[in-house]
């Protein structure tokens, strides 16, 4: 079988092939070389470029791959060509099995506009269509999902500019920039049924998934059974789940999707014609292998005659690359440091990164889906959040601190959290807890250094031959910046090792307090961590740089990514909103704008360029008013 796809899903389908003793083969960019899930595979195909349409979206590529490796079938994944009618039909023209829907049935409900018609006439409640002056309106892909080319308008103003951002976003995306234009329907919860139908007519629901926390709207958590929906709505969700499966002669994993309104009221917002990311909720709480259920329907097997079982409960939390505090946007960047939580009787560990991957700008950010199952929904969530603050992922901004604290948080603690929930995300610095960090890698620097000392080795610690204090080292955390002394230090060492050093901490009060800190360093980077948290801290030069001239602003990429547009030029004057550049990254697009008014006085960068985080992208004279210059930052997204 070819697993027509990468990172994750990959892996957890070769997972299940090698259960049941099917060899697998895989493809792979440029840019995936060295991935894991090419290492796991027994036969592993280049096929082309890091860009998705040089690789994971080049249809005939996948299918001579294919056909080089003697593959009897095809499994999509999710994302890429998981949802095409037009591979799921190129894989039938060459006489290989695709793991999913008919293309006919794709191609239906591929089309969230012609989805509705068809959900309309199974009798399934859909959401309305707004008037045209009335607010707000959601604006989605009509192919694809993900968040990817979905837009909330809240007046008349946003409108054009998010119409034009989501169709752009859409046709990147997905290949097709069609748009839907729906009611958003405010305090509404996600709460999707996950739908099997074998080849012989028959169908079945394995329960519902609740996904209503979201960012960008993309789910970041997702547990079942929903902690809202009554055994009442239960029927009526998975009655009107079977029935639209029914009309349409549904085969193999899909899952419909509901909007359930605070009134109890429900309405159809499309069918994913594919497994789900998170489909390890169902698994925990059925017991079943989604992925082998699958194969094992596209091998012609019928479905169980009885309805499974729902057992417990279970929650995922999907650890992305990402920084929350800026607006989560993906990060890009080298994992160092990668050391998930033992996995036990409630715990699961989804994953298709190691120690040392690269995490680019091409591919969706998506680390690793820990969840968590339980006797009820109570312990999920205490087994989950253990194992967040257990897992060690550095090198790169993730968003483990915010899952924690979604977690932890009053409205889902409850069960009132809704997808309109926005959790506030503050980037104020625990300046007290980041110098006990910098005091610890003081520490574990002044330790290595006398550890590796060749020439009179048994001078003390800290000797000093002058009477003048040791000067401090400086450190930043983040974007702050801390001068630790010899001193200043608040902490008392106890043992020392190769990549960990044990301290007793004093707080305010003189209690001491032992904690281990692991260390991994990396040049001037050092990520430290324990019980208290995860930082990244580095050490900066002794003497500063000299400073730049501040003759002129400029305008920086506020995330890795790649230039889509350029939408200035050289002499043309600007002022605070004007776009300048459009960036993408991990699908997603982002636009940078000036935020002081100015001139144009160069664009550093060109279609198609990859850019760093912080890089220039360009460089604006600003104005000078009767005082000063202008001297706020000249870029903001």
């Amino acid at each position: 079988m070819l697993i027509a796809n990468r990172g994750e899903i990959a892996v957890r389908i070769m997972r299940t092939c090698r259960e049941m003793g099917i060899a697998t083969v895989t493809v792979y960019s440029d840019f995936d070389r060295d991935a894991l899930h090419v290492r796991m595979a027994d036969q592993a195909v280049p096929i082309g470029g890091a860009a998705p349409r040089e690789s994971y979206l080049n249809i005939e590529k996948i299918i001579a791959a294919a056909k080089l490796a003697g593959a009897d079938a095809i499994h999509p994944g999710y994302g890429f060509l998981a949802e095409s009618a037009a591979f799921a039909s190129a894989c039938e023209d060459a006489g290989i099995v695709f793991i999913g829907p008919r293309a006919e049935v794709i191609k239906a409900l591929g089309s969230k506009s012609e989805a509705r018609e068809l959900a309309q006439e199974a009798g399934v409640p859909i959401v309305p269509v707004p008037a045209e002056n009335e607010f707000p309106k959601l604006i989605k892909a009509s192919l694809g999902g993900g968040g990817r080319g979905m837009r909330i308008v809240r007046n008349a103003g946003e409108f054009r500019e998010a119409l034009a951002a989501a169709q752009g976003e859409a046709k990147r995306a997905f290949g097709d920039g069609s748009l839907l234009v729906e009611k958003y329907i405010e305090g509404a919860r996600h709460v999707e049924i996950q739908i099997f139908g074998d080849h012989q007519g028959n169908v079945m629901h394995l329960f519902e998934r609740d996904c209503s926390i979201q960012r960008r709207h993309q789910k970041v958590i997702e547990e079942s059974p929903s902690p809202v929906v009554t055994p009442e709505i239960h029927s009526r969700m998975t009655d009107a789940a079977i029935s639209l499966a029914r009309k349409i002669g549904y085969t193999n994993a899909g899952t419909v999707e509901f909007l359930l309104a605070p009134s109890g009221d429900f309405y159809f917002i499309e069918v994913n014609t594919r497994i789900q990311v998170e489909h390890p909720v169902t698994e925990m709480v059925t017991g079943l292998d989604l992925i082998q259920l699958q194969i094992e329907i596209a091998q012609g097997a019928k479905l169980p005659d009885a309805q499974p079982e729902q057992v417990g409960h279970a929650i995922e939390a999907r650890l992305y690359a990402e920084d929350p505090a800026n607006d989560f946007l993906p990060s890009s960047g080298t994992l160092h440091v990668w050391q998930p939580p033992e996995t036990s009787t409630g715990l699961r560990i989804d994953s298709g990164v190691e120690e040392g991957s690269e995490i680019g700008v091409y591919y969706d950010p998506l680390l690793a889906k820990v969840i968590a199952h339980g006797k009820d929904r109570e312990s999920s969530i205490r087994t989950l959040t253990h194992a967040l603050r257990s897992f060690a992922a550095q090198g790169l901004q993730t968003n483990r601190e915010f899952l924690i604290a979604m977690l932890e948080s009053g409205e889902f603690q409850t069960g009132k959290a809704h997808t309109g929930f926005r959790l506030a995300v503050s980037s104020r610095a625990d300046e007290k807890l980041d110098r006990v960090f910098c005091s610890v890698v003081r520490a574990y620097m002044e330790r290595t250094e006398q550890e590796r000392r060749s020439i009179l080795p048994s001078i003390p610690l800290r000797f000093r031959n002058n009477p003048m204090a040791a000067p401090a080292i400086k450190f930043t955390v983040g974007q702050c910046e801390y001068q630790i002394g010899a001193e200043s230090s608040a902490i008392e060492t106890i043992s020392f090792g190769p990549n960990y050093i044990d301290a007793l901490i004093v707080d305010s009060q003189s209690r001491n307090i032992r904690y281990r800190f692991t260390i991994r360093q990396h040049g001037t980077d050092f990520y430290i961590r324990s019980s208290l948290g995860q930082r990244q801290v580095t050490r900066l030069p002794r003497f500063p740089e000299k400073a730049a001239s501040e003759k002129h602003q400029s305008a920086n990429s506020p995330m890795p990514g790649q230039v889509l547009r350029i939408l200035v030029a050289e002499g043309q004057p600007v002022k605070p909103g004007d776009a300048l550049i459009v960036l993408e990254a991990m699908k997603m697009e982002q636009t940078v704008k000036a935020t002081i008014q100015g001139v144009v006085r160069a664009v550093l960068v060109k279609p198609a360029e990859v850019v760093a985080p912080g890089q220039m992208l360009v460089e604006i004279e600003s104005e000078e008013d009767a005082n000063e210059h202008a001297s706020s930052s000249a870029a903001k997204h």
